[in-house]
Order: structure tokens, then C-alpha cells, then sequence
């Protein structure tokens, strides 16, 4: 989609309206948390929008006592076909100019929405913006900070994961469905299938030197239980984005860092690991 075929941002109070999707199902004690921390920096014209399949762990008493102390949000509960759908489901109810992925152990950094309506301005013409995030232990601790980068093809295969995490991206409404939402055939990398997606089509993109959104890593998320489907599912990615054998080896430089990641990711979670990586850093 041309930037010109693009409609206004703001609404006729001059306000950028956001439109927060949220999947759910069975989220446990993370779910306020992250729910709490988007009400809290949202503004009257925003919007949040659970998706929840029938979740079984009392999130359903949550959405609804959410739901009814603020109109803001706007909740579905029912059976879906995975995290895409949901996702999908979601954006098809959404009618603000602008659209953010939260999920439902994430949480929104404080002062994330402010850096995006300061960026909003700040950019005219952009389609996709591109933020910052942190990652958090599962009870919430900053294990660090990590930059957001431009969302490109070659960046894409090279490394083990997203350009940019997929909370912290927000981009048009209006272009993500003319990309056609969320893969429904993918399980784990709905969000890296879309960026290779946004690669292609090469929009205007606005760098948030700031942290947007934060990935909570805990024992019952994807990450720690699905590894080998994000590595075969990102494989295929690789695969199929890639377009000559430049683009190949690259893709298969990122499949051996994302193993390795992997591998290694609990013991980048804790403090002794923190602690030799600022060393050799200094």
C-alpha cells in the first residue's frame, strides 16, 4: 500500500488512536499485569482488544471486571484457531489509526504510548514504527534493554529472531490488513512471518529510540516450551523470503544463531551472566 492510498492518523479531535490487541488464553497471573500496564498509559480515544479463547484460569473474571469498569475495553470470548486468529479476530473489531501486538504475559513499558504518539508527529508519512524493548524474568525483572531495528529482508535472515520485537512494533491499521494480518498457518512465528512480509513491501519506517514493549520470559511461555517449532517454523521463513545464495547462507547463519540462542537463553536470564557480559563489554 502506497503511502498516499493511506488514510489520516488522527481523529477529528486531532488525536492518535491506538488499537491494542491482545490474544489470551490461560495467561495466569501475568495477564493484569500486562493489561494494567496498557490502561494505564492509554488515552480516551485508545482501545484494547482481548481475544481470549476460553481461558480456564480465571483470566474470564478479569476481562470482565476490566471490561466493565472501563469501555475502553473491548472483549471477546471464544474459540479460535491459535494465536493468528486470535490476533486476527482482534484487528477485524479494531478501529483505531494506529495497532499494537500485547500479549497477554507481555507488558507495555511505561511511557510507550507516549513515545509513539511523540513519533507519530514526529514522522510524517511513516507507516511502521519501530521501538525498543526489554526483556523480563518471570516476575519481572529487567534482564536488559535491546535495540530495534529497521525492519529489512537481510536483516531478517541474518539474525535469530525479529528484526524488532513484535511488541514493540506499531504500525498502520489500514496497512496491516492489506498485508493480510497474521499467518493462521503458522503456531510460533506469526510475528517474524509478518515482518518478512513488511520487508517486501519496503514502507517508511520510524526508529522509537525507546523501549515500547517488554517480553516476559517465564516456564509456561512459547519460548521455553515450543524451541524446536520456532526453529523449523523460522527455517521455512528463511527459505522462503530468501532470493539468491547470498540470501541463503545468511539464512542459514541466523538458523545456527537462533540454536544457539536457544541453548543458551535461561542462562542468559540470570545475574552472574549479566555480570561477565558487562565485564567483557568494559
Amino acid at each position: 500500500m502506497r503511502p498516499a492510498d493511506l488514510a489520516d492518523t488522527t481523529n477529528s479531535t486531532g488525536a492518535v488512536r491506538v488499537s491494542i490487541l491482545v490474544p489470551s488464553f490461560n495467561p495466569g497471573a501475568h495477564f493484569e499485569p500486562a493489561i494494567r500496564s496498557a490502561l494505564d498509559q492509554m488515552g480516551p480515544h485508545d482501545e484494547i482488544l482481548i481475544q481470549d479463547a476460553g481461558s480456564t484460569d480465571g483470566t474470564q473474571d478479569l476481562i470482565a471486571a476490566f471490561a466493565e469498569s472501563d469501555p475502553r475495553v473491548k472483549a471477546v470470548i471464544e474459540a479460535d484457531d491459535g494465536q493468528s486468529d486470535a490476533l486476527n479476530r482482534a484487528l477485524a473489531r479494531s478501529d483505531g489509526h494506529w495497532v499494537l501486538w500485547l500479549n497477554a504475559d507481555d507488558v507495555l513499558v511505561e511511557g510507550a504510548l507516549a513515545a509513539v504518539r511523540a513519533a507519530v508527529d514526529d514522522s510524517s508519512g511513516a507507516t511502521v514504527l519501530t521501538g525498543d524493548h526489554q526483556l523480563l524474568r518471570a516476575g519481572g525483572e529487567v534482564v536488559g534493554t535491546y535495540r530495534g531495528r529497521p525492519i529489512e529482508t537481510r536483516t531478517l535472515l541474518r539474525r535469530s529472531t525479529c528484526a524488532s520485537f513484535s511488541g514493540s512494533v506499531v504500525m498502520r491499521r489500514d496497512y496491516l490488513e492489506s498485508l493480510g494480518g497474521f499467518d493462521t498457518d503458522l503456531h510460533c512465528t506469526m510475528d517474524y512471518s509478518l515482518q518478512f512480509r513488511i520487508a517486501e513491501t519496503a514502507p517508511v519506517q520510524h526508529s522509537i529510540p525507546v523501549p515500547i514493549g517488554a517480553l516476559r520470559f517465564h516456564d509456561a511461555s512459547k519460548s521455553a516450551n515450543l524451541w524446536r517449532t520456532f526453529l523449523a517454523e523460522s527455517f521455512r521463513l528463511r527459505q522462503r523470503f530468501a532470493t539468491s545464495p547470498t540470501d541463503r547462507l545468511l539464512g542459514l547463519v541466523g538458523t545456527v544463531e537462533q540454536l544457539a540462542s536457544f541453548l543458551v537463553f535461561r542462562i542468559r536470564l540470570t545475574p552472574a551472566y549479566r555480570r561477565v557480559r558487562r565485564v567483557l563489554r568494559d
